[in-house]
């Protein structure tokens, strides 16, 4: 795996250590993800698996992330003058939670 690459994944998982942090720093963690999407293909085996590892602590806090961004800004909206793809799924907590909370009922 290349270096900033690497580097970007230990900041990446640091932060979701410490994720009582504002809104706009939440909002950070999702952009550094899409530009690991971007280098995805520089990644070896050990690379692509530590991402996925990544993305799952990403999908199980995506409730408290979803609440702490949904303060400062409307993911939506973001989306949309973004021109985010569907494939950047970390993106979506809104249309996460949503689902998440239907399947409850």
């Amino acid at each position: 795996m290349d270096k900033k690459s690497k580097e970007m994944m230990e900041y990446l998982s640091e932060a979701m250590d410490h994720p009582d942090v504002s809104g706009f720093e939440l909002l950070e963690l999702l952009d550094l993800r899409s530009k690991l999407a971007s280098r995805e293909p520089l990644l070896n085996e050990k690379g692509k698996s530590h991402l996925e590892k990544l993305d799952q602590r990403l999908m199980k806090m995506s409730d408290f992330l979803f609440e702490r961004i949904s303060e400062i800004s409307d993911l939506t909206d973001m989306r949309q003058r973004a021109h985010i793809l569907p494939s950047h799924w970390w993106w979506y907590l809104d249309e996460m939670s949503k689902g998440k909370k239907k399947m409850a009922v």
